[in-house]
């Protein structure tokens, strides 16, 4: 038996208690990500980093019933019928708490790019050449550089 495989007592301690607690925390994880979002759309950084404590521990509760959602440990015959029907609620709650993560690390990874070129921008602003642009009417403007007047 190597070490990540469920020990005994594990198997024991999933009744559907367990699996009831397990879907109030995956809720709970379903709701944290929505607020999430909206603190990422309004920009709002501070009540954001609050935020990952929570989900942080919500995300750790729920790792205990992960060998159960995988299959690894089989669920007692007797409550089979009610274990099933709530495994498969739970397991519906993370898809959809999935695709609210990614949906919400995609609008990170946005805001990330769009500082980026902001930086950029700014940076590039300070050299010394400001390089090309287009007047009004489109035609080439030659920004000013090493004490020359710009081409208009």
């Amino acid at each position: 038996m190597s070490s990540s495989d469920p020990t005994p007592s594990e198997a024991e301690t999933v009744t559907p208690e367990t699996l009831v607690q397990s879907l109030h925390k995956a809720k709970a994880l379903k709701s944290l990500l929505e607020e999430e979002f909206t603190l990422l759309k309004s920009g709002d950084l501070e009540s954001f980093e609050a935020l990952q404590e929570k989900k942080s521990e919500t995300l750790e509760a729920l790792t205990a019933i992960v060998p159960i959602l995988t299959g690894d440990i089989s669920h007692n015959e007797t409550d089979n019928e009610l274990m099933s029907s709530l495994i498969e609620e739970i397991k519906g709650l993370l898809a959809t708490c999935r695709d609210a993560h990614l949906k919400n690390a995609v609008l990170i990874d946005r805001k990330i790019e769009a500082t980026r070129s902001a930086l950029e921008v700014l940076r590039s602003s300070r050299s010394g050449d400001t390089g090309e642009t287009y007047d009004k009417l489109g035609k080439l403007k030659r920004g000013q550089s090493r004490g020359r007047q710009a081409d208009v």
